[in-house]
């Protein structure tokens, strides 16, 4: 039997409880009276079990956020202070938001506007950005670049120049959108390729694997996680929270 069929079975023998005996006369282990019992219920209340799996969903999902949460606190150092990372706002800031991005998400676009907003309305906040390429091979050569524009200290410009372009990035786009910014294309291109950047990215992979991160963009705090776009009022209450908790 699996997983969801046993869990099913519990909800269902749980709700059983309530009805008449001949109702539960048959509690076998079994695919078939999972079947049969879920049928039987149907008919006396289509709604229960819809309840009944929507509930054990729920709670697993719960389960779910309660592990992921303790692995970021586990994992706070390496997501907050870790060297390389691209970030805005005070070292000693009092709150620290991270992003998980990819420079082709349309999401991570949509949201830019609003996690600079936020940077600027709150001097107590430090964002750091964890460069998180999953969408094919020009994700990766934007990510090394970005990463090889902070070393020029451009990383802002670049950042938001890359965000805000219309269109597909490819490499030669993103080359352009480097010189307009000012940077030293021969050094870029040297840096890109340093075992500096490899590492950093190779290490927010594999950050993004522990926690379980499979898309962009994600915002975290010490206590908790926020995966999609979220407005700048979303961040300011991840934030508020994070203050809150200490």
């Amino acid at each position: 039997m699996t997983l969801l069929s046993r869990a099913v079975l519990a909800f269902l023998l749980a709700a059983l409880a309530c009805l008449p005996w001949t109702a539960r006369e048959a509690r076998a282990d079994t695919e078939q009276e999972v079947a049969a019992i879920t049928e039987y219920l149907r008919q006396k209340d289509p709604e229960i079990v819809l309840k009944a799996v929507q509930a054990w969903w729920d709670e697993q999902e719960d389960y779910r956020r309660q592990q992921q949460v303790g692995r970021i606190a586990a994992n706070w150092e390496a997501l907050a202070r870790a060297g390389g990372d691209p970030a805005i706002g005070p070292e000693d800031a009092d709150a620290v938001l991270v992003e998980f991005f990819d420079y082709r998400c349309g999401f991570c676009k949509r949201v830019l506007g609003d996690v600079m907003a936020l940077a600027a309305a709150d001097n107590r906040l430090r964002i750091v950005f964890k460069e998180f390429p999953i969408l094919g091979e020009v994700s990766v050569i934007a990510a090394r670049a970005s990463l090889a524009a902070d070393r020029q200290g451009k990383w802002p410009e670049f950042h938001v120049a890359l965000m805000s372009a219309p269109g597909e990035l490819d490499e030669d786009r993103i080359m352009d959108i480097a010189a307009e910014t000012g940077l030293d294309i021969a050094q870029l291109r040297t840096d890109m390729e340093s075992e500096a950047v490899t590492a950093i990215i190779e290490r927010n992979h594999a950050l993004a694997q522990t926690l379980g991160i499979r898309g962009t963009p994600a915002f975290l705090v010490k206590n908790a996680i926020v995966p999609g776009a979220a407005s700048q009022e979303d961040l300011a209450r991840l934030v508020a929270g994070a203050r809150e908790a200490g």
